[in-house]
């Protein structure tokens, strides 16, 4: 099976429907306290490739999860994931002053702000699942994603992190929870919300898993860095490669078992490994 031709356009088309949902969902800008409110918008709409909404579409899609139904799912991860960066670009964690080819939001907006528009825009994820009354479960889940076991809780062990004390374990146990978690929930909650069976849905999870690792895995590959948590401290480039191919085989294999509902899944997988030549 190949990757679709049409994935760009599927992008693209995930893109439009999220930012729809986005837009629906946040307070208008001018609503008060207006400050707060165009930040949110600012940090949100910031020109992001919104690929975890488009994992979530993709496995609505293998999982015959109405789109309209999906939107709050992939809205709320987004949500989540622009909190985690407008915190993680703050002065006591990365010092950002740039994303994206603009200034962070703590630049523009002022630091105390900034805390507030993560603040709300966390709030914000749970409130849209609400209204989307998903599975308690669900909601559940993207709170652990989110919480002191996964993304919060990699992000302290990063911020802890010295090159000199790496080893492999501790390498994944961070990328496995400051980027696969969020990934995992991506590819995972569309089947618990369309009904799928349980070992459908723990084939998504493992796809979610094995994406994140490659993800992360490729953005370390292309950094080049060894002064920050990244496999190349604890491997040479080449058996990282490999790692890569062995994660997207992982979630190529998971794309393949939904036959041509699988598709979409499938292109983004492929399309991991893809950034690196």
């Amino acid at each position: 099976m190949t990757a679709p031709p049409d994935l760009e356009r599927f992008l693209d088309d995930c893109c439009a429907r999220v930012d729809a949902q986005l837009d629906r969902s946040l307070p208008r800008a001018d609503e008060s306290p207006a400050i707060l409110h165009e930040a949110m918008r600012y940090a949100v709409y910031s020109g992001g490739k919104r690929l975890r909404p488009a994992l979530v579409f993709a496995a609505a899609r293998a999982c015959k999860l109405a789109p309209d139904r999906a939107a709050p799912l992939a809205a709320a991860v987004e949500l989540v994931h622009t909190y985690s960066l407008v915190h993680d670009d703050l002065p006591a964690m990365d010092d950002d002053d740039m994303r994206r080819g603009r200034p962070t939001v703590h630049v523009k907006f002022g630091e105390a702000n900034a805390i507030l528009v993560g603040d709300a825009l966390l709030a914000a994820a749970f409130e849209e699942l609400a209204r989307a009354e998903v599975p308690i479960v669900v909601v559940g889940r993207l709170a652990q994603a989110a919480g002191s076991r996964a993304l919060v809780g990699g992000q302290v062990d990063d911020l802890a992190f010295r090159p000199e004390s790496a080893d492999a374990a501790l390498v994944r146990s961070i990328h496995e929870r400051k980027t696969a978690a969020l990934f995992r929930f991506c590819v995972w909650a569309p089947g618990v919300t369309a009904g799928r069976p349980a070992p459908e849905v723990e084939s998504l999870d493992a796809y979610g898993l094995a994406y994140g690792l490659a993800f992360q895995l490729v953005d370390d590959l292309l950094d080049g860095g060894r002064d920050e948590c990244s496999i190349l401290l604890v491997a040479d480039e080449a058996a990282a490669r490999a790692r890569v191919r062995d994660e997207v085989a992982r979630a190529l294999e998971v794309a393949d078992s939904f036959g041509a509902d699988g598709a979409f899944l499938r292109g983004l997988a492929s399309a991991a490994s893809g950034r690196l030549r």
